[in-house]
């Protein structure tokens, strides 16, 4: 891509799983000059994304370790670039969402932190290759004749972290600008883009962004991860993984010191509950346009949100089997407790 976006404008609409942050995606997308990406945006906090190659290659950095970090990051953008089906590999088809080719802007995205490429080869290479090609390689590396023949590229990066982030922020704009400007839309609405729990790194990443995160009763959690058997839910097929759960909770909520320390946080950072989208949707949304800036005009108002059918999403726990796990989360969690 030849030209970013002016002045884009983001909003992270974040959760902790199963918290209901889809619903006020959806509802975000029913104001003029909004859209929404198809689908989760991760790329800043999942493994080998931006929060861990800024650490390695700033942080952290090591003569070697900064090179796999780079391979890493590239090997998971090709993840987020592909497409997939059933019997293809998982992709999430970012080239095809967004009108680019998510790879090639990655690449160029490293070339911006990289001093440069260069063979070069290191025992690291040989750390997950089957015994019959280390042995060859070992017999490469004897005779000198052969030895170039066991080289790699590698990358050597090392930026300051100002430079990173100025980087990162090009390559986000990037990636976005040609979508919003055949939505003709002005703010992008992205899910999960933002860690709710190291909000003051993975923010750093986007120009003029918002977070608005959204929780929900842990009962109505615990009760949809059952039903679904997704992310924690497996576990708690256990009956006795009650207390692993309420440990799970109460720590995945946990902030981040940098959070905890960043006095700033609520300028750009709004918390909603998911029942408050429902019961109190005037009062929410009021909430929302004021944090985001006001003057918001809701033009498809109930075309995507609807209260009435998120309202049956609300106290799946009343229904649960066994109310004695039920009454012991509302007890151990009662803070996080919807008051109805």
């Amino acid at each position: 891509m030849d030209k970013p976006v002016i002045n884009p404008k983001y909003v992270s609409v974040s959760g902790y799983g199963y918290s209901g942050s889809g619903a006020c995606v959806d509802l975000l997308k029913e104001f003029e000059g909004f859209g929404a990406l198809q689908g989760e945006f991760r790329i800043a906090k999942d493994p080998h994304g931006l929060c861990e190659l800024e650490e390695l290659l700033v942080h952290n950095w090591d003569v070697i370790r900064h090179d796999i970090a780079i391979k890493d990051f590239l090997a998971y953008c090709d993840i987020l670039s592909r497409g997939t089906g059933i019997f293809n590999k998982v992709g999430k088809d970012f080239s095809n969402k967004l009108d680019i080719d998510f790879m090639l802007e990655s690449k160029k995205y490293i070339d911006s932190l990289a001093y440069m490429t260069y063979l070069g080869d290191t025992a690291v290479h040989r750390y997950n290759i089957p015994a019959y090609k280390n042995f060859i390689m070992k017999l490469r590396t004897k005779f000198s004749k052969y030895r170039n023949n066991n080289a790699k590229q590698m990358f050597f990066a090392r930026p300051v972290e100002s430079d990173f982030i100025k980087e990162t922020r090009n390559y986000i704009n990037n990636l976005f600008y040609k979508y919003m400007e055949l939505e003709k839309i002005d703010t992008l609405v992205i899910d999960q883009a933002i860690s709710p729990t190291n909000i003051t790194d993975t923010s750093r990443y986007f120009e003029h962004v918002k977070v608005i995160i959204i929780d929900r009763d842990p009962r109505d959690i615990y009760a949809n991860m059952v039903k679904r058997n997704h992310l924690f839910g497996p576990e708690l097929l256990n009956r006795e993984s009650y207390e692993k759960y309420i440990q799970w909770y109460e720590q995945s909520r946990r902030l981040s010191e940098k959070d905890r320390n960043n006095s700033d946080i609520d300028e750009y950072v709004l918390r909603l509950s998911f029942e408050d989208l429902v019961f109190k949707f005037d009062d929410s949304v009021e909430k929302i346009s004021n944090f985001l800036g006001g003057n918001m005009r809701h033009i498809d108002k109930g075309k995507y949100f609807s209260t009435e059918y998120s309202a049956k999403n609300v106290g799946l726990w009343k229904h649960y089997h066994d109310q004695s796990i039920m009454d012991k989360i509302g007890k151990e969690l009662k803070s996080y407790c919807y008051d109805y």
